[in-house]
């Protein structure tokens, strides 16, 4: 009843057998007091994602075990097998790993003696990396907010990776600015007692991790290892009553019935009672949030490797990460767009070049077989057999005549044709596609005609019977693109939107992408140039029609819901394929991708596609680590002493321009130029007059 959203009494009135069963007010009262026993049981059997339970015998022999979606489970949770003496571990699956392993393989093709696990852990090139924010495809740190973090921070050794990781999460949040303002100032640093210096001073006086809750209790109130990860488990599980009991202890010592010592206490080891006291209150309100180290150290080494391998073979390691995620069309374009910040060209597929996945060759990445649609792994691997027994492919009839067989159709042919994989052999794609049948056609006849032992009296010694191609015109541009997205699921010659992004960067038009990594918050307003790629309409209760639209432009692509009144009032102009301008409010929603909320829609005015490159304002341009830096402060000093009406144009590492407040613009000098560069550096100082 509460699924169909109706009270019991309602269900036992509109029911006719069970008005048979219940006719009295006493029987209804006895289903209902049923039902509320039922309520809040659980419902089904869940299985833990990772978790493994390892004994030294069969498990049946002391837990009860059942089968769930075909797995073997134990009846039992993880607490109670916890309490039972049993062992439970996780095992992560990690699909950066693969990636890792295979971008090792690229790079050994011309590196014959590279391996990852040698691969200098202080490499400063990649630590300059992720502290400008460019880690995009990089474990773990891929999220607008942990970009914002690491520019801040600037990491210099795992140790900092591994800090950053546990910090970044709801709890902990809150004690990044200080941590990050401690590792800049060292000399603000306090700690409340000299013994918490050794097991604080890697965290720049933070408490980060549970390792060092157990040092603590170890170090200033003489607990045993056993003692203090008890302890730390009840400080996570918020358990008050173990944690009232535990205050005292911590503070002033816990003899036995014997009087024997079993922990000494922070005040019998020289902290004070006040010190001791905070420390504790500090220790249990962040302890629930403390992340375990030995983890966080493997993730931030893991992150560290595909860093360092985005740094300094960025066509290998983004050639692994796209064949990673063959089947995300949006992680695909996300990828696509930061190959193309990074320089590298994404090639389209092509027989003769391509392989399963994305391969890095000399002019860039080149595009997987795999990834076209109706095309099947069998398939790809003997036609790369026949590309390297054979020789390169010449002709369509040729291709299809030496890969044909059962897994090999038009629907194949007509994939690898739309998405560019034959150009170059002898025609364009119209030309193929309306010569598809005809080819397959003859390429059945001559298997035929071959089988049956049958000669042609008139064809001389060895010859073939030829085909040949009827060509016609190549199709315009923008079909050719569509078809491309078709059969890839991306556009790979080009955007049917690339035209306006000029216009797009004149109205500043967010990109998909920023939007969906975090850059604006929930609620923000927005107006985004995009395609509307596919468009669903749904019934609500009241009758009305509304829409839930994806779309896209060059990085990639976004949900956006249209409540009934904005769809009535613009649904003439709501078409797949159009190009418009969307004002939308952001919506995020939890443990789902960025959405976002229609307000109105518009078309491009005519000249959209033809408005120029917006040209470099005159200013004094500066660029910065970020502007909450001490080295920003020396150069604030110098723009002060300057004053004049040249506006000050800010860039941080991380690519954000800042127009400076108009008491920071400057007077034409070569004295602030000199002086800025001895601060910053020569190339990160630009008049433009």
């Amino acid at each position: 009843p509460r699924t169909l959203g109706i009270t019991i009494e309602k269900a036992i009135e509109e029911t006719p057998d069970l008005k048979l069963l219940y006719s009295s007010d006493e029987q209804v009262k006895e289903l209902l007091d049923m039902a509320k026993r039922v309520e809040g049981m659980p419902r089904h059997a869940s299985t833990h994602a990772a978790g493994v339970v390892i004994s030294d015998k069969q498990v049946s022999e002391y837990v009860p075990l059942a089968l769930n979606d075909n797995s073997t489970v134990t009846q039992y949770t993880m607490t109670c097998l916890d309490e039972l003496g049993l062992l439970k571990m996780d095992f992560l699956g990690l699909r950066n790993l693969t990636i890792i392993r295979d971008a090792q393989n690229h790079i050994k093709k011309h590196t014959k003696d590279f391996d990852i696990n040698n691969i200098p852990l202080d490499d400063k090139p990649t630590y300059e990396m992720m502290g400008g924010g460019f880690t995009d495809g990089i474990f773990q740190f891929e999220s607008e907010g942990m970009k914002n973090v690491l520019r801040q921070f600037r990491p210099e050794r795992i140790e900092d990776l591994t800090a950053i990781l546990s910090l970044y999460r709801p709890g902990p949040m809150d004690s990044i600015p200080k941590y990050i303002h401690n590792r800049h100032n060292p000399q603000d640093i306090k700690y409340d007692t000299p013994l918490l210096k050794p097991i604080l001073d890697v965290t720049y006086g933070c408490i980060v991790y549970q390792e060092q809750v157990m040092q603590i209790f170890r170090t200033l109130a003489g607990y045993s290892l056993g003692r203090a990860d008890i302890v730390r488990r009840a400080m996570s599980k918020k358990k008050h009553d173990v944690m009232k009991n535990e205050k005292q202890a911590f503070i002033y010592g816990q003899k036995d019935e014997q009087g024997n010592v079993i922990c000494t206490g922070a005040v019998n080891n020289g902290v004070s009672e006040k010190a001791a006291e905070k420390i504790f209150d500090e220790m249990s309100a962040f302890s629930s949030y403390a992340f375990n180290k030995s983890h966080a150290a493997a993730y931030s080494f893991v992150s560290y490797q595909t860093a360092y391998l985005k740094c300094h073979y960025p066509k290998e390691y983004m050639s692994a990460l796209m064949s990673a995620v063959l089947d995300d069309t949006n992680k695909i374009a996300f990828y696509t767009n930061e190959c193309s910040r990074l320089g590298i060209k994404i090639l389209p597929p092509h027989v003769n070049e391509s392989l399963e996945n994305f391969a890095p060759v000399e002019e860039g990445i080149r595009f997987g077989l795999c990834a076209i649609k109706n095309i099947g792994d069998g398939f790809v691997q003997r036609l790369i057999e026949n590309r390297e027994q054979g020789g390169e492919y010449t002709t369509m009839y040729d291709f299809c005549m030496r890969n044909s067989g059962l897994d090999f159709n038009r629907r194949a042919l007509e994939g690898l044709i739309k998405s560019g994989a034959l150009d170059g052999l002898e025609a364009n794609r119209k030309t193929m596609l309306s010569g598809a049948d005809a080819v397959l056609s003859a390429i059945n006849d001559e298997k035929k005609y071959y089988s049956s032992g049958q000669m042609d009296l008139f064809a001389e010694e060895g010859e073939i019977p030829h085909f040949s191609l009827t060509f016609v015109d190549e199709m315009p541009q923008d079909i050719k693109l569509f078809m491309e997205k078709e059969a890839t699921g991306l556009y790979l010659s080009g955007h049917p939107i690339a035209k306006y992004q000029n216009y797009a960067k004149s109205i500043n038009s967010p990109q998909i992408s920023q939007i969906l990594s975090g850059v604006y918050e929930d609620t923000s307003r927005v107006t985004v140039l995009c395609m509307l790629s596919s468009i669903k309409t749904k019934l609500t209760k009241s009758d009305s029609l509304m829409a839930y639209i994806t779309a896209e432009d060059i990085s990639g692509s976004i949900t956006i819901t249209v409540f009934p009144k904005i769809y009535n009032e613009y649904r003439y102009l709501l078409k797949e394929g159009e190009i418009l301008l969307v004002s939308a409010r952001v919506q995020e929603k939890e443990d789902k991708p960025y959405e976002l909320l229609a307000d109105r829609f518009d078309l491009l005015p005519l000249d959209a596609d033809t408005v120029p490159k917006k040209s470099v304002k005159k200013g004094l341009y500066i660029k910065v680590d970020n502007i909450n830096s001490q080295k920003f402060e020396s150069v604030k000093e110098i723009l002060y002493k300057h004053s004049g009406e040249i506006p000050v144009f800010i860039i941080e590492e991380g690519g954000r321009r800042l127009l400076a407040p108009k008491e920071l613009w400057v007077s034409k000098s070569h004295k602030i130029i000199w002086d800025l560069c001895e601060i910053l550096s020569e190339k990160n100082v630009k008049l433009v007059e």
